[in-house]
C-alpha cells in the first residue's frame, strides 16, 4: 500500500488512545461501513469493557459480529430518533464513535434531502443521545471535504463538525476527524479500478489534474482512537498526508502493481459539486499541532447564532423533499459553502468516474 500511497503508512494510535479504550464500554455506528468496520476491529483487541455495533444492514452485522466475538450488534438507523435513544439507554457507552453517513458525493448531490436526514440530522440525534446518557466522549467522522465546503456531502459533513461546538459545555468531550479518501486492498474503489485494468477496459477519471487525500482503512481507524484521547473543546482533527495524491498517478501505480502498466484512461469532467484537489483544513482556520506527530487540529470558530431552529428548519425540508430549500438552507448556515452547480458530466458512459469522491 505504501508503494500506491507513495508515503509510509502512518502508525496510529497510540499508547495514549490505547489506555482511553480499556475498560470502557464503546459504541460505533456505521458498524458495516469501511471505516466503522475496521474501527470495530481495531477497538476489540485493546480490551473494552463492551463493544456495541449499530448499523441498519442486517447482514453486516451479522457477518461483522461473526468476526468479533462477543460484541453487541444492534440494528438501527440513526434517522430514528427513538432507535438511537434505545441503544443509547441500552449499551450506557462512555466512548461514541459515529461514522454512519452517506458519502457518496454524486449520490447526496443528486438528493439532497437524503444527504442531510442521513448526516445532519442522523448525527443531531447521536449528539444529542450522547448529552443525554453523559456519555464521556463523541468523535464525529468527517471528510476533508468540509474544509470550505463546494459540494453537499461537504456541507452536511461540515454542519456536523457544528453541531459539537454547539454541544459543548456538558459531561461530554467531542471530536471530528476530516478523513481522506479511503481505500484498501479489496475495498471497492480499488477492487473498481483492478476489474477494469485487468479487462483491459478504459479507466474513467474526472480531470488531468483532479487529486485527493488516500489513507488505508487502518490510518483512518487509528486517527479515530487518537482523537477520542485528544478531544477536549469539540477540535477537529486531520491525519497529515502531505500533498494531494493525482489521482492518474494513482491509476498507473495500480495498473503497474497488477503487471499492466498499458492502461488506458479516459476523462470524463468534473461533477457537480467536484473540487479538483481537497484541503484537510479551510483557508480561514488555523492548524495547530497535537500531542501526535503526525495529527494536526484546529479549534473551528463558534457555531452561527440560531443554530438550532435553522437545523429544525432544515431537518423540515428534507423530510418534505423540497431540494431548493435544503440547498437554500445550507448556504445560510454556511457562508463559507460555495456550491460549485456545473452539469453533470458526459460522453455516453455510465460508469462513474474516479474519483466521484
Amino acid at each position: 500500500m505504501a508503494a500506491l500511497l507513495g508515503r509510509a503508512e502512518v502508525p496510529v494510535p497510540g499508547v495514549r488512545a490505547r489506555r482511553h479504550v480499556r475498560g470502557r464500554r464503546v459504541l460505533v455506528t456505521g458498524a458495516c461501513g469501511t471505516v466503522g468496520s475496521a474501527l470495530c476491529r481495531g477497538v476489540a483487541p485493546l480490551g473494552p469493557a463492551a463493544l456495541c455495533l449499530v448499523d441498519k444492514d442486517a447482514d453486516g452485522l451479522s457477518r461483522l459480529a461473526l468476526d468479533l466475538p462477543g460484541a453487541r450488534p444492534v440494528r438501527a438507523d440513526v434517522r430514528d430518533r427513538a432507535a438511537v435513544e434505545r441503544f443509547f439507554r441500552d449499551a450506557r457507552p462512555e466512548l461514541v464513535f459515529h461514522a454512519a453517513a452517506r458519502n457518496e458525493l454524486p449520490s447526496v448531490e443528486h438528493d439532497p434531502c437524503r444527504g442531510v436526514t442521513d448526516n445532519v440530522v442522523g448525527a443531531r440525534h447521536v449528539v444529542d443521545g450522547a448529552l443525554r446518557h453523559e456519555a464521556a466522549r463523541l468523535v464525529l467522522v468527517s471528510s476533508d471535504k468540509a474544509a470550505d465546503p463546494t459540494s453537499v456531502l461537504g456541507a452536511t459533513m461540515r454542519l456536523g463538525e457544528l453541531l459539537l461546538q454547539a454541544a459543548t459545555g456538558g459531561p461530554t468531550r467531542f471530536a471530528a476527524v476530516r478523513l481522506g479518501n479511503v481505500i484498501d486492498a479489496g475495498g471497492p474503489l480499488l477492487d473498481a479500478v483492478a476489474h477494469r485494468i485487468s479487462c483491459g477496459e478504459v479507466v474513467d477519471v474526472a480531470h488531468p489534474e483532479v487529486a485527493r487525500h488516500f489513507m488505508t482503512a487502518a490510518e483512518a481507524a487509528g486517527l479515530l482512537l487518537e482523537a477520542a484521547a485528544l478531544a477536549e473543546e469539540a477540535e477537529t482533527f486531520a491525519l497529515d498526508m502531505g500533498s494531494p495524491l493525482p489521482v492518474v498517478e494513482l491509476v498507473h501505480r495500480y495498473a503497474a502493481q497488477l503487471r499492466r502498466p498499458e492502461v488506458t484512461i479516459r476523462f470524463s469532467g468534473l461533477g457537480p459539486g467536484e473540487k479538483l484537489a481537497e484541503k484537510t483544513f479551510a483557508d480561514c482556520e488555523r492548524r495547530v499541532p497535537t500531542a501526535h506527530p503526525r495529527i494536526w487540529g484546529t479549534r473551528p470558530a463558534p457555531p452561527p447564532a440560531g443554530l438550532p431552529p435553522l437545523l429544525d428548519e432544515l431537518a423540515e425540508a428534507a423530510g418534505h423533499g423540497d431540494d431548493a430549500r435544503v440547498r437554500l438552507l445550507l448556504c445560510r448556515l454556511l457562508p463559507e459553502y460555495r456550491p460549485v452547480r456545473r452539469p453533470r458530466p458526459s460522453g455516453g458512459h455510465a460508469r462513474p468516474s474516479l474519483p466521484a469522491l
